[in-house]
């Protein structure tokens, strides 16, 4: 019977990053489980140059030092010199993390349940087929919940005609009038003539990709764009709440990815967050490790519900942008924000509105 040093469920960003992370440098043998094929997936992750991400700053597919938040009436331009905005495709990530000293195994099946036997863990795949690991790295992760909020979104990689884009600033929000719903658009302009056009949206339920494709297409024709070749797509959702399952009573089990607390809820960003996760990980005898401040964690809440509870069109998000600067901004994307940013932070938000969530 082969005992594996370690098993991995799900090979997504988490997964892929425990393998490289974790045991790229040993020879230790392990497992890994994914439903699909990771190699026909593709798409990207964004996230501002922390000091946590610079490790893999030589995969970066572009990095931007100017966005913009607005709508049709504002458009608010912010600019970082040292912490850029920045993408990474899941195909590179995948191809640094594949790139290691261990061995790999992969295997495309479901697994369906896994218990501990001594000292090691069984593990039941859908075809009933058993395999044996010392520790399990779990990243499956419910993203949807009812009555809970998600962000969803549906993008179109595009080539148009020269000199459509300004290939040095990126659209990371430009909201559109939606009736009950908070919608915008984002936009990176890999070079002049190619670029992803993103339709995303915070709501309760997903919709049909025609929906997305519509509003991408209204976008462009209001930028004078009727023509573009259509090169790739890519769909996602993240979930917009916090889980409920983190952290594990075996000491040889570890909660990674969403499943272990490492989204940001109230912006959905969590490429990085997920990274930062395994990297601390790496570092602590424990089997949990938290991602997210206490502070941050409690303002989070209390956007979440808010945004939950009213009908947010995006301006607090333009008016939030509009009180803080470009390194103050994504330092609250990225979870670092100081005190004073937090304080400037609260006083851009709808007071009365916020002291009722805060008292909720």
């Amino acid at each position: 019977m082969k005992i594996y040093k370690a098993a991995i469920i799900g090979l997504g960003p988490s997964g892929l990053a425990v393998n490289k992370i974790l045991y790229g440098d040993s020879s230790s043998e392990i497992i890994a489980f994914d439903n699909g094929d990771i190699h026909n997936r593709d798409n990207f992750f964004g996230f501002w140059l922390t000091d946590w991400m610079k490790p893999f700053e030589n995969i970066v597919e572009k990095k931007w030092h100017e966005w913009t938040i607005g709508d049709k009436k504002i458009n608010i331009t912010h600019t970082s010199s040292d912490k850029p905005y920045c993408v990474i495709s899941f195909k590179k990530w995948k191809n640094y993390c594949l790139d290691s000293k261990n061995k790999l195994e992969i295997i495309n099946k479901k697994v369906i349940q896994y218990f501990s036997q001594q000292n090691y863990f069984k593990i039941i795949t859908a075809d009933n087929n058993e395999y044996y690991a010392e520790k399990i790295y779990d990243s499956r992760s419910a993203k949807e919940k009812k009555d809970e909020l998600i962000q969803h979104f549906f993008g179109i990689n595009i080539s148009v005609a020269d000199n459509t884009f300004n290939e040095n600033k990126l659209t990371l929000m430009h909201f559109t009038e939606e009736k009950n719903l908070l919608h915008f658009i984002y936009i990176l302009p890999f070079s002049h003539n190619k670029a992803l056009v993103e339709s995303t949206v915070f709501s309760k339920e997903i919709f049909k990709s025609s929906w997305y494709r519509e509003k991408i297409i209204n976008y462009l024709s209001l930028k004078n764009v009727s023509k573009f070749e259509e090169i790739s797509t890519e769909k996602g959702i993240i979930p917009m709440f916090f889980v409920e399952e983190k952290r594990s009573s075996s000491p040889n089990i570890f909660n990674i990815g969403i499943r272990g607390g490492a989204c940001k809820p109230s912006t959905g960003y969590a490429f990085s967050f997920l990274i930062k996760q395994i990297q601390l990980l790496k570092n602590s005898k424990n089997n949990y490790v938290d991602i997210h401040k206490f502070l941050e964690r409690k303002m989070d809440k209390i956007f979440i519900n808010y945004l939950k509870n009213n009908n947010e069109n995006g301006q607090s998000f333009i008016k939030l942008a509009s009180n803080l600067n470009g390194n103050e901004f994504q330092s609250f994307m990225m979870g670092e924000s100081n005190l004073l940013t937090k304080l400037k932070i609260i006083k851009s938000m709808p007071k009365l509105l916020f002291i009722k969530e805060l008292l909720k």
